[in-house]
C-alpha cells in the first residue's frame, strides 16, 4: 500500500492538477485564482471539518472543489460523496470535471483500475478502495445509503429547500460521514440564491473575505460602488457604451485603472472578519465578491451597480447575488392597517387616471368563484411611481373582457385603456395549503383572449421570473391534453416581489416609489395588505381564514411591471440629458 504523500492542498493542486476545460486549459497555475490558494489549504488542515465558499460565478468553486477532491484521492483517501443540484449536473460534472481530473493527471490515473465498469456516471471505484459517489438534490434516495470520509456540495444554492418529503439537503449530505467523527470534511460552495450558502459561510465561527491591495498606499481596499470614478448622470447604458470605467483608491484616492485594479487584486490577500482569536476552528467561511474576482471586468461590475440602484428587482437581486455575493434581503417591518390607509390619496377619485401616466394594467387573481382585479396606472422613471386607480370582484370571465376594454380618463379628459392583463392561474404557493384549482379555465380563456397572460408563482426560483412555453393543459390521471398553438406561462417569484412589495408599503405617499390608492379604497382592503406575515426561514404566511387578495394582486402588479419592462418606458419627446464628468480621484504619477 502506498504511504499518502504528506503535502498541502495548494501544493498538490500544482503539481498535479491538469485542467482540462475553461480559459486556462492546463496545468493549474494559482496566479490564476490566488485567492483559492488559502481556501485549498484551509481544507486540508487537520482540525477543519467544513469549508463554505461563498462566490460569484467565475471564482473558481468547482475547480477548488475538485482539487481538493484530488488531495482527498491522493492524500486522505476515503469514499467521497459529491452532491450536484440536478442528475443532469451530476452527470455533467462526472463526465467533464471528475473523470478528466482523473485520467489526464499521472499523479491520480494510477488509482484508476482499468476497468470501463469501474467508471461510469453513477459511480467510480478506484484501485486503493476509494470509491467516488456522484449524486444529485433531487432524490433523497441518490444520497442515502452510502457513507462517506469526504463530502462535496457544489452549487447548493440551486438545491431545492427539500429532497422529496425529507430534510434539506445540506442536511442529508452530513448525514453521509457521521460515522467518520474526527476524521470527515465537508466543502460546500456556491452563488449566493438566497438558500444555503451565504448564511451558512457567514454562521461559520470564522469568516474571510479577500481585500484588494492599493499600489499607491498599500492599504487593504474593500472596494464598492461608491468609490467608481463615473460621470455625474452615468446610466448603465452610457456605461456600457463607453466600455470602461476607472475606480479612485478608498484610501488614498489614487486613480486605478482596470490593470490597477488587476494588480491590487493580485497584491491582496485575506483578512478575517470574524473569529480572528479561533486558533483551530472546525467550521470556516470564505466569502469572495466580484470586486475582488480576476475574471469580472470592473465595467461589468459598474454597469451592475448602476442597475441595482434603480432597475428592476430583477437587477437588484442579481447585484446581490452575482456581484456582492449575498443574499438579496428587502428591509421589513409589520405592516399596520393605518399604514396603508396613509397611503390613499383624497384628490385621486375611483376610476380617474392621474396625469402622465405611461399605461395601465389589469391584474386578476382567481377564485372558486370570480375574480378579485385591480388597474394600476403606472408613470415614468426607475423609481417605479403607480397609483391603483380602480378594484373590485367580477363574477365571470366575460365581465374580465370588459374591463379590459373599459376606458378610463385623466382630469384633461385623455383617454386610457389596458395595455395588458395578468391573470393567477389558479393554484397557490404554499405545497402546505394548496387552494383550489381553475388552471385549465384559465389558460383557455388566456389562449383565447390574449391580451390576458397567466401568472403562476413559486416560492423560489433563480430569477425574479421566467416564462415557460406549454404545450399541454393540465389533465387528470396525467393524461396529455393539447393546448393549439400553445400559451406562454410566466412564472413569478413570489418571496422576492413579496419583499418588494413590503418595502413600497413604507414609503411616505410623496416619495416618487410609493404605491397610491384611489379615494374610495376603504378598511378591508388595507386588512387584506396586511393579512401576510414573514415566518423565521423568510416564507410569507397568509394565516387561515385571511383574505389576502388584493395583497396577491400588488405582488402580481409588481412582477407585471418587469415583465412588461415599464420602467424602460420614457416620456413622449424625452432626451437623454448631457453627461458632465466628474473625477471623485487624484491621478498619481
Amino acid at each position: 500500500m502506498r504511504q499518502p504523500e504528506k503535502i498541502r492542498v495548494s501544493e498538490h493542486a500544482e503539481r498535479y492538477r491538469v485542467v482540462t476545460d475553461g480559459a486556462h486549459v492546463g496545468r493549474w497555475r494559482h496566479e490564476y485564482a490566488p485567492h483559492t490558494v488559502k481556501i485549498m489549504d484551509t481544507f486540508g488542515k487537520p482540525y477543519v471539518r467544513e469549508v463554505w465558499f461563498c462566490g460569484v460565478e467565475q471564482s473558481g468553486k468547482t475547480n477548488t472543489m475538485i482539487n481538493c477532491m484530488a488531495w482527498c484521492i491522493d492524500c486522505d483517501p476515503g469514499n467521497i460523496f459529491y452532491l450536484m443540484p440536478t442528475e443532469d449536473t451530476a452527470d455533467k460534472i462526472t463526465g467533464g470535471k471528475i473523470k478528466p481530473v482523473l485520467t489526464q493527471s499521472p499523479r491520480l490515473a494510477r488509482y484508476l483500475t482499468g476497468r470501463q465498469d469501474d467508471v461510469t456516471l453513477s459511480r467510480i471505484n478506484l484501485n486503493h478502495g476509494v470509491t467516488i459517489f456522484p449524486a444529485h438534490a433531487n432524490s433523497a434516495s441518490s444520497m442515502a445509503s452510502w457513507a462517506a470520509k469526504h463530502c462535496f456540495g457544489d452549487e447548493v444554492d440551486k438545491y431545492p429547500a427539500m429532497a422529496g418529503k425529507e430534510a434539506d439537503p445540506i442536511t442529508l449530505i452530513k448525514k453521509r460521514n457521521r460515522i467518520y467523527r474526527g476524521r470527515y470534511k465537508r466543502f460546500f460552495a456556491s452563488t449566493p440564491a438566497q438558500m444555503f450558502i451565504y448564511k451558512g459561510t457567514m454562521s461559520c465561527p470564522q469568516v474571510w473575505e479577500w481585500r484588494a491591495q492599493c499600489g499607491h498606499c498599500d492599504e487593504l481596499i474593500e472596494m464598492d460602488g461608491d468609490h467608481l470614478i463615473l460621470d455625474d448622470d452615468a446610466t448603465a447604458e452610457s456605461v456600457e457604451a463607453a466600455g470602461t470605467v476607472s475606480y479612485a483608491c478608498n484610501s488614498c484616492g489614487a486613480v486605478w485603472s482596470e490593470e490597477d485594479r488587476l494588480q491590487a487584486i493580485r497584491r491582496g490577500r485575506w483578512v478575517c472578519i470574524k473569529g480572528e482569536d479561533i486558533v483551530r476552528p472546525t467550521r470556516v467561511g470564505f466569502h469572495h465578491r466580484a470586486w475582488e474576482c480576476l475574471d469580472v471586468p470592473l465595467v461589468e461590475i459598474a454597469i451592475a451597480w448602476l442597475k441595482g440602484k434603480s432597475g428592476t428587482m430583477a437587477d437588484k437581486v442579481a447585484w446581490a447575488n452575482g456581484y456582492e455575493a449575498t443574499d438579496y434581503e428587502h428591509i421589513q417591518q409589520e405592516r399596520q392597517e393605518d399604514s396603508i390607509l396613509r397611503l390613499v390619496d383624497k384628490s385621486l377619485p375611483k376610476g380617474v387616471v392621474p396625469r402622465d401616466t405611461s399605461c395601465l394594467l389589469l391584474k386578476v387573481d382567481t377564485q372558486r368563484i370570480g375574480f378579485f382585479y385591480q388597474v394600476w396606472a403606472f408613470g415614468y422613471g426607475r423609481d417605479l411611481p403607480v397609483a391603483m386607480i380602480d378594484h373590485g370582484k367580477v363574477e365571470s370571465f366575460s365581465n374580465l373582457i370588459d374591463l379590459a376594454a373599459k376606458i378610463y380618463t385623466d382630469a384633461d379628459g385623455k383617454k386610457y385603456r389596458s395595455m395588458a392583463g395578468f391573470i393567477d392561474s389558479g393554484g397557490g404557493t404554499n405545497p402546505n395549503n394548496p387552494k383550489h384549482s381553475r388552471t385549465t379555465e384559465v389558460y383557455g380563456f388566456c389562449r383565447r383572449n390574449p391580451f390576458f397572460k397567466p401568472l403562476k408563482g413559486r416560492r423560489t426560483m433563480e430569477q425574479p421570473w421566467d416564462v415557460k412555453r406549454l404545450d399541454y393543459y393540465p389533465g387528470a390521471k396525467g393524461q396529455k391534453i393539447a393546448i393549439p398553438g400553445g400559451l406562454m406561462l410566466y412564472k413569478i417569484n413570489v418571496t422576492i416581489y413579496k419583499n418588494e412589495l413590503a418595502g413600497k408599503l413604507q414609503y411616505e405617499s410623496d416619495n416618487p416609489g410609493a404605491i397610491r390608492f384611489h379615494a374610495d379604497t376603504g378598511a378591508d382592503f388595507a386588512r387584506q395588505l396586511c393579512a401576510e406575515y414573514q415566518d423565521d426561514h423568510g416564507w410569507w404566511i397568509c394565516p387561515r381564514n385571511k383574505a389576502n387578495h388584493h395583497w396577491d394582486i400588488c405582488v402580481y402588479g409588481l412582477a407585471a411591471a418587469d415583465i412588461v419592462g415599464i420602467r424602460n418606458l420614457r416620456k413622449p419627446g424625452e432626451q437623454t440629458q448631457a453627461r458632465r464628468i466628474i473625477s471623485k480621484g487624484v491621478q498619481h504619477d
